[in-house]
C-alpha cells in the first residue's frame, strides 16, 4: 500500500451536490469535520458547468445566485480538508445549460432530426430544461477543459469528476453530419427504433467520439500532476446504457484513475448486487480501486430528500466492503449529512467508514475464493439487457444463478470475457455460462479446448446461439460440449409448462425429487436434440392446461425434447439447461430451479465446497484471499428479515456454524475482525491431502461479522 498513490488506495467518499440555496452561509470547518467523524477520506463538491459555485470570467459564466461576492466556498472547503488530511473531487457538469446560455452560440448544442434543440434525457418541459450540447462541440471539449483548468490553476483541488459525461440518441448538427459523413461514408441514420440494429454502426462511431473527449480531459488534468484524478460516472453492469447512449465501462475504464458506477437500492436489486458490481469492477481493472455510488438519502433520484431503510442501506454497504470495495455516499440536499432537512441516517457510514479505516490494507487486497465461476459476456449483456426485468435476457439470468449460488454458501467469482484464455480457464473449477447467447468463434473454441481438456461447464438457454454481432447461427456453437442441437423450435413453458422427471435410472441430476415425476417450468424452452452418449434426466412436457379440468392431462408426459443435457466431452464434462432455469430463479421463484442448478454444480464439484454453514439462505458468507499472502478473510452478512422490499428490521440469528476447507501448509488461526458475539474455534484439522478443515461458532449475528484466518 505505501508505493500506491491515494487514489488507488481505499475510498471513503461523501459527496454532496448542492443545491443553489445550499452555498449561503457555507461552513467549510463544520463539514470537514463532520467528514472526519465519519472517518471519510475523499468530499466531492460542486465546482461548475450548469450553475457555477466560482467566479470565471469565460462567456458562459453562470454563477450561483446565492453566492456573495466575496463567497469562495472551493478555497474555504480545500482548505480545511487539507488540515484534515481529506482529498476534495471538483464535480463538473456538461450535459446541459440554460436558455440564456443556449443562445450565446446556438451551434455548439445537440439538434433532433427535425432541426429542434436537443434536452438533456428529453425533458423540454421540466422546470428549467437543461439545453444539451453536442458531444463534439467547443461547449463539452475545448470550453470544458479551459474551465478545469482555470479550478486547477486556481485551487489546490485533488481532481475533477465530470458528470454524465455521455449523450443520448443522436445529434444531426451540422457538425455531426459532416464528420459521420467523412468519416463514415453515409449519412447519419434516421428513423425507427433508436435501440434496433440498424444504429449499432453508429453507436460504435459516437462510442469512439466519448474516448477521444475522455482521452483529451485526462491529458488536460495530468498536466498539473499525476496525483490529479480524472473520473466520471459510467452507468454498467447492471444498466442498459450502451444502446442509449453508447457507453459501457468496458469501453471507458483506461481512462479514469479509479472506477465507479452508481448503484443505489431502488428497483429492488437483489441485496448482493453492490457485490457483485465489485467483483465485475474488480474483474474488468484489477489494478484500480472500485467504488459504488449510493445515497444514504432516498433509493434513487425519485426521493432525494427523506432517509432510506437504515438496515437495507448496510445491508448494501456491507455487501460492498465484503467484496473489497470503494463507497461514496452521494447527498442531494443541504451542506452536509449532519446540515439538511433529514438528518436520520447522518451518521450511518461512521462505523463502517472506521472499519474500513481500521482494516483498510486487508479489505482493500481481498480477492474472491471461488467454487464456481461466472462468465460474462459483453457482447450479450449488450444484446440482450433491458431495464424491463420481464424482458430482460441476460442480467436476471446473473441475478438468479447468484441467488442459487448465495443460498448454498458456494463461493464464485467472475471471468470477463475480455480475460478469456487458456490461462484464466486453466484456474476454473466449473464455469458457469448463464445465456452467453453472443459468444465469438475463438470464445467458443477456448471453452471447447477448456472442457475436452478436462473442465466442467454449465450453460443454459441460448448460450453460444449467435455470434458475437448478435447474428444468430444455424445451431449452437458449443453444441458438441452441450452433446445436443438446436432444432430451430421455440416452445413457451410458462403458464402450464412442466418438466418430467425419468426415474428409469437414477442420477445426480435428479436429485431432491424422488417423490415427483413432475417439476415447474417456465420461460422460453428450446427444443434440442441430444446427440449419441449424452444423458436426459428431464424432458419437456407441453403446455397442460386447466380448463376444462376434466381434460387436463396428456397422452404422455415424457416427449423426446430434454431440459436438461448432461455430456461428456473430451475429458470433461457439460450440463446444459435450454431455459432460462437461472432467470427463473429470481424472477418466478418456484424451489425446483434452484435445486436443479445446484444439483449440476454439486455434481461437477464432486460435493466439494470451500465453505459450509448451518446458517439459512438469507446469511451471504463471502471468503476471500489476502492477496500476497496466505491469508483469508471471511464475511457474513445477515439479510434476515420480514418477506418484503425495503427492509425495515434485521433478526438476528445466533449459534451459526461455519466450515471451511482451505489449501493452507500451517496450521492457521482465527482473529476476529468484525463480531456482535463470539466467534469460537471448535476445531482445526489437518487434512490427508494438505490443507486444514477450520470448524467454528458465530454465537450472534446482528447485522455483520467477519473474521481472518492467518496462516
Amino acid at each position: 500500500m505505501e508505493n500506491k498513490k491515494w487514489y488507488e488506495k481505499q475510498l471513503r467518499m461523501i459527496q454532496t451536490v448542492l443545491r443553489e440555496p445550499d452555498i449561503v452561509d457555507y461552513n467549510a470547518e463544520a463539514i470537514a469535520h463532520y467528514l472526519e467523524s465519519v472517518h471519510a477520506n475523499t468530499f466531492i463538491i460542486n465546482g461548475g458547468g450548469i450553475i457555477d459555485f466560482f467566479r470565471h470570467d469565460l462567456e458562459t459564466a453562470n454563477p450561483n445566485p446565492f453566492m456573495s461576492a466575496d463567497q469562495d466556498i472551493l478555497k474555504d472547503i480545500t482548505e480545511a480538508c487539507h488540515k484534515r488530511g481529506i482529498k476534495v473531487i471538483v464535480r463538473m457538469d456538461f450535459r446541459g445549460v440554460d436558455k440564456k446560455i443556449y443562445d450565446l452560440n446556438p451551434d455548439w448544442f445537440a439538434m433532433d432530426e427535425h432541426g429542434q434543440p436537443m434536452f438533456w434525457a428529453d425533458l423540454p418541459h421540466i422546470p428549467n430544461p437543461l439545453y444539451a450540447p453536442c458531444y463534439l462541440s467547443y461547449y463539452r471539449n475545448e470550453h470544458a477543459f479551459k474551465l478545469s483548468e482555470i479550478l486547477l490553476e486556481r485551487y489546490d483541488i485533488d481532481g475533477i469528476w465530470e458528470n454524465a459525461p455521455f449523450q443520448n440518441r443522436v445529434c444531426y448538427c451540422e457538425r455531426c453530419s459532416t464528420r459521420y459523413r467523412e468519416e463514415m461514408g453515409k449519412e447519419l441514420p434516421r428513423g425507427g427504433d433508436f435501440a434496433d440494429a440498424s444504429y449499432d454502426e453508429y453507436r460504435a462511431w459516437k462510442a469512439g467520439n466519448l474516448n477521444e473527449h475522455l482521452a483529451r480531459y485526462r491529458k488536460v488534468i495530468k498536466k498539473y500532476g499525476e496525483d490529479k484524478i480524472y473520473c466520471a460516472e459510467i452507468f454498467g453492469l447492471f444498466y442498459e446504457t450502451y444502446t442509449k447512449n453508447s457507453s459501457d465501462l468496458y469501453q471507458v475504464k483506461d481512462h479514469f484513475d479509479f472506477l465507479v458506477t452508481p448503484l443505489f437500492t431502488a428497483n429492488h436489486e437483489p441485496l448482493n448486487a453492490p457485490s457483485t458490481l465489485i467483483k465485475f469492477l474488480k474483474g474488468l481493472e484489477p489494478d484500480k480501486t472500485p467504488v459504488m455510488l449510493f445515497g444514504h438519502l432516498g433509493t434513487n433520484n425519485e426521493l432525494r430528500y427523506v432517509a432510506s431503510s437504515v438496515p437495507e442501506t448496510r445491508i448494501w454497504l456491507w455487501e460492498a466492503v465484503s467484496s473489497g470495495g470503494s463507497v461514496w455516499d452521494v447527498t442531494f440536499n443541504g451542506q452536509h449529512p449532519g446540515a439538511t432537512y433529514d438528518r436520520r441516517n447522518a451518521l450511518l457510514c461512521q462505523d463502517i467508514y472506521a472499519y474500513m479505516e481500521k482494516y483498510e490494507d486487508i479489505l482493500s487486497a481481498q480477492h474472491a475464493e471461488a467454487d464456481v465461476t461466472i462468465f460474462y459476456s459483453r457482447a450479450s449483456n449488450n444484446t440482450f439487457n433491458k431495464a424491463d426485468r420481464q424482458k430482460d435476457a441476460y442480467i436476471t439470468h446473473i441475478i438468479g444463478l447468484e441467488q442459487m449460488l448465495l443460498g448454498e454458501k458456494l463461493q464464485y467469482n467472475f471471468l470477463l470475457d475480455q480475460d478469456l484464455s487458456e490461462e484464466t480457464l486453466s484456474k476454473v473449477k466449473v464455469l458457469v455460462i448463464p445465456n452467453g447467447a453472443c459468444l465469438s468463434d475463438e470464445e467458443i473454441r477456448l471453452i471447447r479446448q477448456y472442457v475436452h481438456g478436462g473442465g466442467k461447464i454449465i450453460s443454459t438457454y441460448e448460450t453460444s446461439l449467435y455470434d458475437e454481432h448478435g447474428r444468430e447461427r444455424n445451431d449452437f456453437g458449443l453444441g458438441e460440449v452441450f452433446g445436443c442441437s438446436f432444432t430451430g423450435l421455440r416452445k413457451d413453458g410458462s403458464h402450464y409448462g412442466y418438466q418430467y422427471v425419468k426415474h428409469a435410472q437414477a442420477h445426480p441430476m435428479t436429485q431432491g425429487f424422488e417423490q415427483t415425476e413432475l417439476l415447474a417450468n417456465w420461460g422460453t424452452n428450446l427444443l434440442v436434440s441430444p446427440k449419441d452418449g449424452a444423458v436426459c434426466p428431464l424432458t419437456f412436457v407441453p403446455q397442460i392446461y386447466p380448463q376444462s379440468p376434466e381434460r387436463a392431462w396428456p397422452r404422455s408426459f415424457e416427449t423426446k425434447f430434454p431440459t436438461c443435457v448432461v455430456h461428456n466431452y473430451g475429458q470433461g464434462q457439460s450440463v446444459y439447461f435450454p431455459f432460462g432455469v437461472d432467470k427463473q430463479v429470481w424472477m418466478h421463484g418456484h424451489q425446483d430451479f434452484r435445486t436443479l442448478l445446484a444439483n449440476a454444480c454439486r455434481m461437477l464439484l464432486g460435493g466439494a465446497q470451500k465453505l459450509k454453514s448451518n446458517a439459512p439462505q438469507s446469511v451471504h458468507f463471502q471468503l476471500n484471499r489476502i492477496a500476497d499472502s496466505s491469508d483469508y478473510v471471511v464475511h457474513a452478512i445477515n439479510t434476515t428479515s420480514a418477506p418484503f422490499r425495503p427492509v425495515l428490521e434485521i433478526i438476528p440469528l445466533h449459534h451459526i456454524e461455519v466450515e471451511l476447507t482451505l489449501p493452507v501448509s500451517v496450521e492457521p488461526a482465527v482473529e476476529p475482525m468484525h463480531a456482535e458475539g463470539s466467534i469460537q474455534v471448535k476445531e482445526i484439522e489437518g487434512l490427508d491431502g494438505g490443507g486444514y478443515r477450520i470448524r467454528l461458532a458465530i454465537e450472534t449475528l446482528k447485522e455483520y461479522a467477519s473474521f481472518r484466518i492467518k496462516a
